[in-house]
């Protein structure tokens, strides 16, 4: 039976867009007391209405209250303050303090954008993409985005090249969408920069170049980006754009895989059971290829069977390496179907 290759991280693997935390107030909550807090919004002071509600969000100088948070965010935010209506908006998109309402996160958002907020208009963009409280539309999605990124707001600069990376084949546009993830790397978005690693890499929108790919990954890495991490990993267990470096590459893979990235967990369990970059062991490549598969990953799923398949580090058991085949198969893992009729043809055989 096939071991799986290693891989780096899938293109679609890459986490979706994002919206933002609330819009804390400019002037630090811990500038103020709490007393001199209740004080000025007993006054109708908008401003401390503002403070107040993030000091119940964050949990600053009292205990965290979302629905307080959410009854002082919306007192400011009927008054026009900017960005306790982009704040709502997000109380009532996630359900924090407040029933979850996309409708009332639509409103609020709407507003906010209205006033000139890019926080909003990139929130309200996200609910656009995703139909949530609106009906569908990538057109007014891409509006949005590019009113907010134009303004210097990174999470919309990323939100825009995401779109014009991964959406809909019609919008596709590699160039703009690196224009755009630079934009957002170059105010330290990991994520961003990750993408701008992966356009070098596969020359998407730019000219293929590892040396810029590892630069990029390095930059998102130094910031514990797990996905930049196990890419990276990647490039060092090839050698491309460095020197090959199994110790690193296992580094990297381990540091990504404890973070959760279900591709790194499978891919350090490959390294354990090789022996490579890491002291060989049978019990470690087991542990990770078992989180790693348990969440879904074909690799980990791919790997695990493989184990089972053959008894190694474990009995024997045909059974359930059919079962984690399946699990990679009805994803399309074109090893896994391999596997199964190996497995397959080797039973009527024996039959």
């Amino acid at each position: 039976m096939s071991l799986i290759k290693l891989r780096r991280t899938a293109l679609l693997c890459i986490v979706m867009a994002v919206a933002p935390l609330p819009v804390m107030a400019q002037t630090a909550v811990a500038d103020y007391s709490f007393e001199q807090l209740l004080e000025a919004v007993d006054t109708n002071n908008v401003e401390a209405m503002a403070y107040l509600a993030d000091a119940y969000y964050a949990g600053e100088m009292v205990a965290q209250d979302l629905e307080l948070a959410a009854k002082w965010y919306r007192s400011a935010a009927v008054q026009g303050h900017i960005s306790s209506q982009t704040n709502i908006g997000f109380m009532y998109e996630h359900g924090y303090g407040v029933p979850q309402d996309y409708e009332e996160a639509f409103r609020w958002y709407r507003e906010g954008s209205e006033n000139g907020s890019f926080a909003s208009k990139n929130n309200l963009g996200l609910l656009y993409e995703a139909g949530h409280g609106i009906e569908q539309n990538m057109s007014s999605a891409i509006r949005l985005y590019r009113q907010a990124a134009e303004g210097g707001y990174a999470p919309a600069q990323y939100n825009l090249g995401y779109l014009l990376a991964y959406g809909d084949e019609a919008l596709r546009d590699y160039e703009l969408s690196v224009q755009n993830f630079r934009l957002a790397a170059a105010q330290g978005d990991a994520q961003a920069q990750t993408e701008v690693a992966i356009a070098y890499e596969d020359g998407l929108g730019v000219p293929q170049a590892d040396a810029m790919a590892v630069h990029w990954y390095a930059q998102a890495v130094a910031q514990g980006n797990r996905h930049a991490q196990n890419n990276l990993g990647y490039l060092y267990q090839v050698g491309r754009g460095v020197a090959a470096d199994p110790v690193e590459a296992a580094r990297l893979y381990l540091a990504s895989a404890e973070q959760g990235f279900t591709l790194a967990q499978s891919n350090i369990g490959l390294q354990y059971l090789q022996g490579t970059g890491v002291r060989q062991s049978n019990e470690e490549a087991l542990k990770w290829f078992t989180l790693s598969a348990e969440s879904g990953n074909v690799s980990g799923q791919v790997n695990l069977g493989f184990m089972y398949g053959n008894g190694v580090g474990v009995p024997k058991d045909i059974n359930t390496a059919i079962h984690y085949f399946q699990l990679a198969a009805e994803q399309g893992d074109e090893i896994a179907l391999s596997n199964l009729k190996f497995l397959f043809m080797a039973d009527e055989e024996g039959g």
